[in-house]
């Protein structure tokens, strides 16, 4: 009798064992399968759409021949970045430059002035930025962004819409195209182009 006792105690105990195996590596399987589709984006489509934003958008300047960093102030705002392109901007064998300066304001929100300058015979340079060429980026969305074609012939274009209730509500934005004119960036087209939050999806081509 006690030997019986004593295999339907063993039977039990190895049983419990498999069940708890069985279970165990049924929620290892179910955690890899979790990470998996959370790592490819599939259950997070909003990260998924923001880093789609980010990686197709660019102001077209590539890699900088220079720049600097500087910290901001006690309040997280002030030039943290400059960063100079050469680039032979009219095509007269002079290597002009346009600057990217990055603004923090100590917020989620931050802006981006670009600076337009031509070099002259004499070595200086000529300012030729059109007003308000800077961006307005913000978590939420950016409110105006700046792109820049170098071919085939130089032109720079300008997407931005008005800022309403809030931050994020979507409004009407506007695209301005200027091109080079007797060595100035002259208008050549402004038209509306739609009702959108972030400015930025304009950019980029479907």
């Amino acid at each position: 009798m006690s030997l019986k006792n004593g295999n339907l105690f063993v039977n039990i105990i190895t049983g419990g064992l498999v069940v708890a195996i069985v279970i165990l590596g049924y929620l290892l399987w179910q955690k890899r399968t979790y990470t998996d589709v959370n790592a490819h984006g599939t259950d997070t489509p909003q990260v998924q759409s923001a880093q789609k934003t980010q990686h197709f958008f660019t102001d077209g300047l590539g890699q900088p021949n220079s720049q600097t960093h500087d910290a901001p102030d006690e309040t997280g705002s002030g030039i943290t970045k400059t960063e100079v392109f050469n680039r032979d901007i009219n095509n007269d064998g002079r290597i002009d430059r346009i600057r990217r300066i990055r603004h923090e304001t100590g917020t989620s929100h931050f802006w981006d002035e670009y600076v337009i300058e031509l070099m002259r015979e004499n070595g200086t340079w000529h300012n030729i930025t059109p007003p308000g060429f800077r961006t307005t980026n913000g978590a939420e969305c950016a409110l105006q962004k700046i792109q820049f074609v170098f071919q085939p012939k130089f032109h720079a274009v300008k997407i931005s819409r008005p800022w309403a209730e809030s931050w994020d509500t979507p409004t009407m934005a506007t695209k301005t195209i200027y091109q080079m004119k007797n060595n100035q960036m002259a208008t050549q087209e402004t038209k509306q182009v739609g009702v959108v939050c972030d400015v930025t999806s304009l950019f980029i081509e479907k």
